[in-house]
């Protein structure tokens, strides 16, 4: 069970395991995508396909025919991986091993829908991939396994997630072949130490230049490679305010003559290492690379100093991406 890309690799090594039958696949249903909202597979189906493993995309995968369809399998186990939806009573009671959640944190820390970007936020050191036995609760139930993953300064939450399906295929093919065993240890979570990683909300992704250079430059790393981290350049010249989403940054130490800037105050656009903004507190961030809004592909910051020095005055105050305007009543 298992809908994000994130769920394709933890596939891949089910498929190839010789010890596991992959039985069936369950995924979200079909939804549309893009401008014009073209209904297309997601990336497990589209997965689950080439292996001519059946898939199953139910809206509500507790419904009655859903259980008397995956009852009628004869299933060992269910092994669920970003998959979206809650699993009820029923079945969880129903596959013989159990349902083993594979949760890309070291649980209970950053129990939720979001643990990699929390985890980058937060400027944790480190994170990783957590084996559990499903229950009722959101990641509470008994830790059958883990592995640990250093997050680096320059990893974003794209990378993490390579390195977390590559660390934790090895895990969930332990832990299936010791629950099959019947050696698999089992070890109650202590909620005490728990946090949570809530669902990202889009206005999250905004920079936000009350915070320091350092909270900014996390955003931009949390938020890569979706939604993305962005600022607002306010109109200027006659010009519209511009949307300019942010794909890496590093925080750069003024010196003495730029230090007491006001935060989100654009203070160069050099052409050969991007536009700097200062951050408070001595700091700023400089735009490494960037998508204009209306542009067709991602530029160095320095492509985008060169084509935009003319239109954007140094001195002005980038500021947070305004809210979208409330629907009409």
């Amino acid at each position: 069970m298992g809908s994000d890309t994130l769920s394709c690799p933890f596939l891949s090594a089910l498929a190839a395991a010789p010890f596991v039958e992959v039985v069936a696949v369950v995924t979200q249903p079909d939804r549309g995508k893009g401008r014009h909202l073209r209904v297309l597979p997601g990336p497990v189906k589209k997965l689950a396909a080439s292996f001519g493993v059946p898939v199953f995309t139910p809206v509500r995968v507790n419904a009655p025919i859903m259980l008397e369809t995956l009852a009628g399998l004869g299933i060992d186990a269910f092994v669920v991986m970003a998959y979206g939806q809650f699993l009820g009573d029923l079945l969880l009671e129903l596959p013989r091993l159990g349902c083993i959640n594979l949760h890309v944190s070291i649980l209970p820390r950053w129990r939720g829908a979001a643990p990699i970007q929390r985890a980058i936020l937060a400027g944790d050191s480190e994170t990783g991939v957590t084996a559990m036995m499903m229950d009722r609760g959101m990641d509470t139930g008994d830790i059958l396994g883990s592995v640990r993953c250093a997050i680096g300064p320059r990893d974003t939450a794209g990378t993490i997630s390579e390195k977390l399906g590559a660390a934790g295929c090895d895990l969930m093919l332990r832990v299936l072949r010791d629950l099959d065993l019947g050696t698999c240890p089992r070890t109650q979570q202590d909620g005490s130490f728990a946090t949570l990683a809530p669902k990202i909300r889009k206005s999250e992704a905004s920079l936000d230049w009350s915070l320091s250079a350092v909270e900014n430059e996390r955003k931009v790393r949390a938020f890569n490679p979706k939604p993305g981290a962005a600022t607002w350049i306010p109109p200027v010249g006659g010009q519209p305010g511009k949307l300019l989403k942010v794909l890496e940054a590093e925080v750069e130490t003024l010196p003495k003559g730029m230090a007491l800037a006001l935060p989100g105050t654009l203070l160069e656009l050099d052409q050969r290492k991007g536009p700097l903004v200062a951050g408070g507190a001595g700091f700023a961030l400089r735009l490494t690379r960037v998508l204009p809004e209306g542009a067709s592909r991602p530029m160095d910051g320095g492509a985008f100093s060169n084509g935009y020095r003319s239109r954007i005055p140094i001195g002005i105050r980038l500021e947070r991406v305004p809210a979208p305007p409330e629907p009409a009543s």
